[in-house]
């Protein structure tokens, strides 16, 4: 699944490409014709009969981030609304002449929703696990998940604001891990980037969140912080599916310290496994206490 740093990556590529533009038609595939068909809402989780209509003729005035969503501010006839978008598992968006032009024949075949543009290129959304979620909303605070989600990890809150989180009673005997992937304690942390943030921290992912001390949830903050980065900087990480507007793959994959590891890169010790959170997790109990 795309995490924060992927997702990130999306935006700016797209805000370069179709902020500005204007949308002139919007296509949708048979899987989400048909899933919409017999009750699904597929993809889109609203009504296409009103998502159609009410994308259709606006113009994409912003693109921003929230944790691992995108969202999309339209503006159509003097009123504006947003588009939220989840990438889910597998999604990615391309901005090419057509469906046919898209080069890798996996997202291809599994296109979802093409916005058409006014200026002839399209809008594509792909989607090959086909998990992914879009929706009109006309503010971003009638998103549930935007009403509860800390604030971004770049703001000047977001560290007194996930020490307090994390050592909210709720969380005390929680696997820390855990906790950092709840997007109320510190948006856009999914599995690969625990794990990749604890190792660094040197803090066990199976520990309970209240017997981590608050320097060590410091330098754990801190640590997310530059996994969050490194992999911006690396263009994100290609394990299987994500890739970038332009197609391109990630590299941020060999630069990992731990994740899907046999041994550890500090220590040269046995790397262990352990299902937290329904996710397999990766650490070495030698560098991580």
């Amino acid at each position: 699944m795309p995490e924060l740093p992927e997702v990130e990556l999306v935006r700016r590529a797209l805000a370069q490409e179709v902020e500005g533009a204007t949308i002139e038609a919007v296509a949708f595939s048979d899987f989400v014709v048909n899933g919409h068909q017999i009750g699904r809402r597929t993809i889109v989780k609203e009504d296409l009969g009103a998502f159609g209509p009410r994308v259709h003729g606006a113009a994409i005035r912003k693109i921003g981030r929230r944790g691992k969503y995108l969202y999309f501010i339209m503006e159509k006839s003097g009123e504006v609304f947003h588009m939220i978008s989840h990438l889910g598992m597998s999604g990615a968006y391309f901005v090419r002449d057509s469906v046919e032009s898209i080069t890798d024949a996996n997202y291809r075949k599994h296109w979802q929703v093409v916005f058409r543009l006014a200026d002839g290129r399209a809008l594509i959304y792909c989607d090959i696990r086909r998990f992914g979620e879009m929706a009109t909303v006309g503010r971003m605070g009638d998103f549930p998940p935007f009403t509860r989600m800390a604030v971004e990890y770049t703001d000047p809150d977001s560290l007194p604001e996930f020490l307090d989180r994390a050592k909210a009673p709720a969380n005390s005997n929680k696997a820390i891990k855990a906790v950092i992937m709840d997007s109320s304690v510190i948006p856009g942390v999914g599995n690969i980037y625990a794990s990749e943030a604890l190792f660094t921290a040197g803090i066990l992912p199976t520990r309970k969140a209240g017997n981590v001390s608050v320097a060590r949830l410091v330098d754990l903050h801190r640590a997310i912080t530059d996994v969050f980065n490194l992999s911006i900087e690396s263009g994100g990480s290609t394990i299987s599916d994500y890739r970038g507007v332009s197609g391109e793959k990630g590299s941020m994959q060999d630069r990992f310290n731990i994740y899907q590891k046999k041994t550890c890169r500090a220590c040269g010790g046995p790397i262990r496994t352990k299902t937290i959170a329904t996710r397999n997790t990766f650490y070495c109990t030698r560098c991580q206490r």
